[in-house]
């Protein structure tokens, strides 16, 4: 058995969809994910029953390559470094926010950041804030079982099993 040292990049499992198939993926799975988080939340914060949820065609482009890359550092992290999902949620939260945080500045130059947490507590430039936190631990972690699955139903079983790619 390798030490996470002695493995390449070409070993860490690959789950047969090509990378634009994922980033497609990534990006409609994001407008999901906001459309059902918007709708809960305007159910709660302002009583709204009727479960209206909202995205911008914005959040497809943000929503695929985060969680593309996400992907990418928990192949790296889980395969290359053996890392814990406990010790890769703090690295994904860091990203997400950094991600968000990025993207809101860039967007709102040009008049098209669709979202303002300045009335929420804990918020940075109105870009982001730590209110959604729990929410992006309950995805990151979402997203660690989503890319096992893949995996998983992707013909890599002797990954998951073993936790190594193929020698």
């Amino acid at each position: 058995m390798s030490t996470p040292a002695e493995r390449t990049l070409e070993s860490l499992p690959n789950n047969g969809l090509p990378d634009v198939v994922r980033f497609l993926f990534f990006g409609m799975h994001g407008f999901l994910d906001e459309i059902i988080f918007t709708s809960i939340f305007n159910l709660v914060e302002n009583l709204d029953r009727t479960m209206s949820g909202h995205t911008s065609l914005w959040s497809f482009l943000m929503y695929g390559s985060c969680s593309f890359v996400v992907e990418k550092l928990y192949l790296h992290l889980r395969f290359r470094r053996g890392w814990s999902t406990w010790r890769r949620l703090p690295i994904y939260i860091c990203f997400i926010y950094t991600w968000e945080f990025c993207w809101g500045l860039a967007l709102r130059q040009y008049g098209a950041c669709s979202w303002d947490y300045s009335h929420y507590p804990f918020n940075f430039m109105g870009l982001i804030t730590l209110l959604y936190l729990p929410g992006w631990v309950c995805i990151s972690l979402y997203q660690d079982i989503l890319s096992n699955v893949l995996l998983r139903h992707s013909g890599q079983g002797e990954i998951e099993r073993t936790g190594r790619g193929p020698n």
